[in-house]
């Protein structure tokens, strides 16, 4: 039983870390393509196509960060650690939704 316990342990930390380099990446990714296209337009204001699609890029990329922060509930060992991931994931969702807001109303 404790074997199991550890695989199951080291296989959710490995995906852990494997979700919020997704997440990283394709935040860093779509913030480097709109920086991109904001210097094309020669640093006017940038058009809310271009908003749309960073805040497109950086809901995606919280959504793997959020999935990661629910997996480290799984493995947390005290309950301090517990309440650190919950803060997490309460603040994360809440950016999540308001991203997902703006892309709704398209502001």
């Amino acid at each position: 039983m404790d074997q199991i316990q550890f695989l199951i342990g080291n296989v959710t930390l490995i995906l852990i870390y494997v979700l919020e380099v997704i997440g990283i990446f394709i935040i860093g990714y779509s913030a480097i393509l709109a920086f991109i296209r904001y210097c094309q337009l020669k640093f006017k204001e940038p058009d809310s196509e271009l908003k749309l699609q960073l805040a497109h890029g950086m809901t995606l990329g919280l959504e793997f960060l959020l999935a990661g922060e629910i997996l480290k509930t799984i493995v947390a060992r005290e309950i301090m650690e517990l309440i650190a991931v919950g803060g997490l994931v309460i603040i994360r969702s809440l950016i999540t939704l308001l991203l997902h807001w703006e892309l709704k109303n398209g502001h």
